[in-house]
């Protein structure tokens, strides 16, 4: 099961740790990024590496998070929260937002390869318009979407 969004709105500094399973995601994704790729009918060229961004992280762990606790798989939330609200409530002020979520892949390799063979998860790995991203991965026995995945993209103000 895999969606993706995106749309087109100063980033507070933070720190975190990048887990392995992050870092494996980025570099996936990087490397995807550094060749020229078709999605779908839309001809992207070789994009500029994303950095990780924590409040990024934090959002896309928030969303994951509900999305398991609550049954639901969607880019909006229960309370009607969609990415560019859930990104501005971490404190990070954009010009472009986008995200994909996933449910029921195992790793980091079947994640990315489904994004990748769908166009607008794809676009959305390939677009120029963003330059930061974080994701997480939570997992929770007994959820029928488990584990899901959130992959937030976005470009500072």
């Amino acid at each position: 099961m895999l969606a993706s969004l995106a749309l087109s709105g100063s980033l507070v500094a933070a720190e975190c740790e990048i887990d392995e399973t992050d870092q494996a995601l980025l570099d996936r994704v990087n490397e995807a990024r550094s060749q020229p790729r078709q999605c779908g009918d839309e001809d992207f060229g070789a994009a500029e590496s994303l950095s990780w961004d924590c409040k990024l992280e934090e959002a896309a762990r928030a969303h994951s998070e509900a999305m398991a606790k609550l049954e639901f798989f969607s880019h909006i939330g229960p309370d009607g929260v969609q990415i560019g609200e859930r990104v501005k409530n971490r404190g990070y002020s954009w010009m472009a937002v986008g995200e994909n979520i996933a449910g029921g892949q195992k790793s980091v390799d079947d994640v990315v390869d489904g994004w990748l063979s769908s166009p607008g998860h794809c676009s959305n790995i390939m677009s120029t318009k963003f330059t930061e991203m974080g994701a997480a991965r939570v997992e929770t026995p007994g959820s029928q979407y488990s584990p899901l995945w959130t992959q937030v993209f976005a470009r500072p103000r």
